[in-house]
């Protein structure tokens, strides 16, 4: 079958499968092109993110800071969608906000777009049912864990996510730092217990050989030398990715620079590909809870 052209295939009536035929139609360097990408890095799907930083790696602490109401939980859920739904990578979740029946709640109606109000009262068209079976389906298929024990400490994180990458999950996901706590104690970190917790997360995705993406909530930022800290040192020391996740209609600043306003700011700070920060803009959809590329 091999040695058969797709007129031979046409001509003789016999079956071909779709990786013969896909190697009779592509062109071969099209086909044995190597992805740019790190064969271990695991991409967000947002391509603006992605072409900067190549993707998250095994072994590294990425923390997104995010102040309050700007989107942390619409945007983690966007990257599980990408992630998980999209990319069939393995992933866990550590909720400590919510619970994990309240957390599936919002991925559905992120996923789909439609209330589970709406879908608990049976109000669905023909197409919008079919549309949430199949999104159901594929989360129902999807291999996603979710731990939502509250006030959860780095030990009990690092015994389950072990238990979750013996379970297939490629990247770990922890909803929020500050919600956590660490019953160690590090010299360097001078009693700040947020800074055992980073400390200890940085060590743990070492170990497992997985990223481990943190999210984080950002305060008020702190005068230093005439410059502003947005982040605390302990995170910026021991965090390999740093993203901040920024909209600017939040603080009205499109209505001066003429931004639009269902525009979202990443601001990739720290990144072992990059020199100075570099900015990725995406599009927010207020009424899905979505985030996506703005092309």
């Amino acid at each position: 079958m091999s040695n058969n052209t797709l007129d031979n295939t046409q001509t003789k009536g016999v079956f071909a499968s779709v990786q013969e035929l896909m190697s009779q139609t592509l062109n071969p360097n099209y086909l044995n092109k190597k992805s740019s990408l790190p064969d271990n890095s695991i991409t967000t799907g947002f391509h603006a993110i992605d072409k900067i930083t190549k993707g998250f790696k095994a072994g590294e602490l990425v923390t997104i800071a995010v102040r309050p109401g700007i989107g942390k939980t619409s945007f983690l859920l966007s990257m599980i969608n990408n992630i998980s739904l999209c990319e069939n990578h393995s992933v866990g979740i550590f909720s400590t906000e919510r619970s994990g029946k309240q957390f599936m709640k919002r991925l559905i109606q992120s996923t789909s777009g439609i209330s589970i109000a709406k879908i608990n009262k049976e109000e669905l068209s023909d197409i919008e049912r079919n549309h949430v079976k199949s999104i159901i389906n594929s989360i129902g298929h999807s291999n996603i864990i979710i731990e939502d024990q509250v006030g959860i400490s780095t030990d009990t994180i690092a015994e389950k996510s072990k238990e979750m990458v013996k379970q297939g999950s490629e990247i770990i996901f922890i909803d929020f730092l500050e919600l956590l706590h660490s019953n160690n104690t590090i010299d360097s970190c001078e009693d700040n217990d947020l800074c055992n917790v980073v400390i200890d997360l940085k060590k743990l995705a070492v170990e497992i050989n997985i990223p481990i993406v943190l999210f984080s909530q950002l305060k008020k930022p702190t005068q230093y030398n005439n410059k502003y800290k947005y982040t605390p040192d302990y995170i910026n020391d021991n965090t390999d990715t740093l993203l901040f996740l920024n909209r600017p209609s939040f603080y009205h600043i499109n209505q001066v620079e003429h931004k639009a306003d269902d525009t979202a700011e990443i601001t990739i700070a720290k990144n072992i590909n990059i020199g100075d920060m570099q900015l990725a803009k995406l599009r927010i959809i207020e009424s899905l809870g979505q985030f996506s590329d703005l092309n």
